[in-house]
C-alpha cells in the first residue's frame, strides 16, 4: 500500500449533496484527509497508519468487506466507487466477535477519513453531526438491503436482486467472494450466470 497526497474534491461533492458542508469543514478535511493506493488483492491494513483507523471513500476500483470464521473467508460487503466503507465504531464496550477486513478486488484508490478527524468535525461543528446522521441512515439501508439479499430462499432470486441494487458489480466482482456474499457455492452461482447467458 502506498500512501498518495491529493485532493479531496470527490468526497467533498459526495457529502455535499447528502448536506451543505460549510467553508471550514471543506477545509479541513482537504487538510487531513489522504490517498491510499492498493493493488488488486491487498488487504487495508489495520490500523491505516500509527494507531489511526477511520473509513475510506472508494475514489477508484472495488473493495470488499470479509470475515474469517472457522477458517473460512466469508465477503461481508461489495462496494464500486462513490461510497463509503469501513469500520463503523461501536458505542457499547462489548468488543465485535468477528474483526471485518477489506480487500481490493481491483486496483483501487481510496480517501481516507480518520475517526480522529471525524470526531474533530463532530466537536467543533454541529452541523456535521446531521450529516452524520444522514451517513449513517443510508448506511443502515444499506445493511438492511444485505440482510434482506441474504434471506432470500432462491439462490437465483438472491442473484437477481443483487443485479439489481449492484447492476455495475456482477462482472467486476470475482465469482468465489460474490457467492460467499450471496450465500452459495460457487457452481451454484456459475449455473445461474450460465442460464443468465
Amino acid at each position: 500500500m502506498s500512501v498518495i497526497k491529493d485532493d479531496s474534491e470527490h468526497l467533498i461533492e459526495f457529502l455535499n449533496n447528502i448536506h451543505p458542508l460549510g467553508k471550514e469543514v471543506i477545509a479541513l478535511t482537504k487538510q487531513e484527509t489522504f490517498k491510499v493506493f492498493l493493488k488488486k488483492n491487498e488487504v487495508l491494513p489495520c490500523p491505516i497508519k500509527q494507531g489511526e483507523d477511520g473509513v475510506f471513500f472508494i475514489l477508484e476500483g472495488i473493495v470488499r468487506g470479509f470475515i474469517v470464521d472457522n477458517g473460512r473467508d466469508i465477503t461481508t460487503s461489495i462496494m464500486e466507487e462513490n461510497y463509503l466503507i469501513g469500520h463503523v465504531r461501536n458505542s457499547y464496550p462489548d468488543k465485535p466477535v468477528y474483526q471485518e477486513q477489506f480487500q481490493a478486488l481491483e486496483d483501487s484508490k481510496l480517501l481516507v477519513v480518520s475517526h480522529s478527524l471525524i470526531d474533530q468535525l463532530y466537536l467543533q461543528y454541529p452541523d456535521v453531526n446531521i450529516l452524520g446522521r444522514k451517513l449513517l441512515a443510508i448506511h443502515f439501508h444499506m445493511s438492511k438491503e444485505g440482510a434482506i439479499l441474504s434471506r432470500i430462499p432462491s439462490a437465483e432470486a438472491r442473484y437477481n436482486q443483487f443485479r439489481k441494487i449492484y447492476p455495475n458489480l456482477k462482472n467486476r466482482v470475482p465469482v468465489k467472494f460474490l457467492a460467499t456474499y450471496l450465500g452459495m457455492r460457487i457452481e451454484t452461482l456459475s449455473r445461474i450466470r450460465k442460464k443468465e447467458k
